[in-house]
């Protein structure tokens, strides 16, 4: 009985003192979704790749075109062709519209690798940012993506700021 009577003291003192040390905790929050879509490096990244990629989709957004467009005459000229012409017709077709799907997929597998490519340096700057960030603010603890914050302890905002100041700072001088 006595053991249950320290417990209870015990535990009771520990949750009196809870409150206590908790108010001692500094605690951020931050969205990292939206520090990836609206820091100046994450622009930058999305910008660099558009530019990267922005030729060859056009050159496949041009090969696309070519093939709808054989593909209709084909269709306007089948009255007209032998069996031989229209099947030699259909495969050279068939094959074009193979080679662009084919082309139309790497590309697509390109533009992701490149993609987590900037997404992981960005990632990588963005927590040397935030430590530093942490350990100047003196914070205990960041969290990321909660479903709910309070304004007084979400810091996106100003990660956001330093890591656009980061970027500023360790940009070449032009």
């Amino acid at each position: 009985m006595k053991r249950f009577a320290l417990w209870v003291a015990l535990l009771a003192s520990l949750s009196a003192a809870s409150p206590a040390l908790a108010d001692d905790y500094r605690i951020g929050v931050i969205h990292v979704e939206r520090i990836l879509r609206q820091s100046k490096p994450a622009r930058a990244a999305e910008t660099r790749i558009e530019q990267e990629f922005k030729s060859r989709d056009t050159d496949l957004r041009k090969r696309e075109q070519d093939v709808q467009a054989a593909a209709a005459q084909l269709a306007k000229d089948r009255p007209s062709l032998s069996p031989e012409q229209l099947a030699s017709r259909e495969r050279e077709l068939d094959v074009r519209t193979r080679e662009v799907q084919r082309q139309r997929q790497q590309f697509a597998e390109d533009l992701r690798a490149r993609q987590f490519e900037e997404l992981d340096k960005l990632k990588m700057r963005l927590d040397q940012v935030l430590t530093k960030y942490a350990k100047e603010r003196n914070y205990d603890l960041i969290l990321q993506d909660a479903i709910w914050v309070a304004r007084s302890v979400d810091i996106t905002e100003d990660v956001i700021k330093a890591l656009d100041a980061a970027d500023t700072a360790s940009a070449p001088a032009k």
